[in-house]
């Protein structure tokens, strides 16, 4: 049988920003306490839509758990093209 190539569209994409040791220790995470064998290297921040409207959070990648979470924008990742737009 030949191989069947499918292509998937890109779709939408969300960037994980990297996290410092500095923004961690801001958050009150200890790593040696809170996540031992880990670095500042497995956590990442985004944002998240949950039922109380959208979040960025700071998450452990390996086990997802939330180290922080504020309140995000009200569309989350969309940028509005009106947006910072002067119609004075």
């Amino acid at each position: 049988m030949d191989a069947v190539e499918s292509s998937v569209p890109e779709g939408l994409s969300v960037p994980r920003e990297e996290v410092t040791d500095a923004d961690l220790q801001a958050l009150g995470v200890n790593l040696g306490r809170d996540f031992p064998g880990s670095t500042a290297a497995d956590f990442r921040r985004y944002p998240v839509l949950s039922e109380g409207g959208w979040f960025t959070v700071v998450k452990h990648q390996k086990t997802l758990e939330s180290v922080s979470r504020e309140t995000g924008p009200l569309l989350g990742p969309i940028v509005l093209t009106s947006t910072g737009l002067d119609v004075n």
